[in-house]
């Protein structure tokens, strides 16, 4: 993970973003963030905009990752940004958004949620999606803004960024309000494709920059 990639730094307190093409396991990466976490005793938040919270917790549960119990005790929480959207039906247990063009609804709902929560880690997937969304002209403030706003009060947040979907400057600009950025590529060279990832750079710590295997457990 994360402290492997790195020669020292903090580790909490820390805006990533995570940045390759559809299929390269930026998902399942977040995922297994939030599910390390979870062992080390920090909360989870997901703010899931491309599927429900369905899929993403059976997507875990096929990694080994239950979240039921955490569900429950409230220290796991989703923040649903695609049911109410596509008319799909709501679960109890998460929070909803109605749009996904309004960052600021984002923020106040996701403020509520961590007030209850210390050290927490949050996931968005996709920034993308709210980028396409939203005022192309504002968004890169109220990124930097919500980003700031988790990280002040102790919690990391993790960004998911699809590859092809952006212009350049899009992907230079959200990189660089980032505190770390985390590339990841299938290396299709061999026999069998390789997911593969490097953290390119990480404010206060350096880097190596060298591309490392990751394996997706099932």
């Amino acid at each position: 993970m994360i402290s492997d990639l790195v020669e020292f730094g903090q580790l909490t307190q820390v805006s990533y973003m995570l940045v390759g093409p559809l299929g390269s396991g930026k998902t399942t990466y977040a995922e297994a963030f939030l599910a390390e976490g979870i062992e080390l005793g920090f909360p989870a938040v997901f703010v899931t905009t491309d599927v429900s919270p369905r899929v993403i917790r059976n997507d875990m549960s096929r990694h080994g990752w239950t979240i039921e119990q955490q569900e429950a005790s409230g220290q796991f929480v989703f923040i649903d940004g695609y049911s109410e959207r596509m008319g799909a039906p709501i679960s109890s247990t998460t929070r909803s958004l109605a749009k996904v063009d309004d960052i600021s609804e984002l923020g106040i709902v996701l403020s509520e949620v961590l007030e209850r929560l210390v050290v927490a880690r949050v996931v968005i997937d996709s920034l993308s999606t709210l980028i396409l969304h939203s005022n192309a002209a504002t968004m890169p403030r109220a990124v930097q803004r919500l980003s700031g706003r988790v990280t002040q009060s102790s919690h990391s947040i993790m960004y998911v960024l699809e590859e092809g979907v952006h212009e350049e400057k899009t992907y230079a600009t959200f990189s660089y309000l980032a505190d770390a950025v985390l590339r990841f590529k299938v290396n299709e060279s061999g026999e069998v494709p390789v997911h593969q990832l490097r953290m390119e750079r990480m404010r206060g710590t350096d880097t190596s920059r060298v591309w490392h295997d990751f394996v997706i457990e099932h």
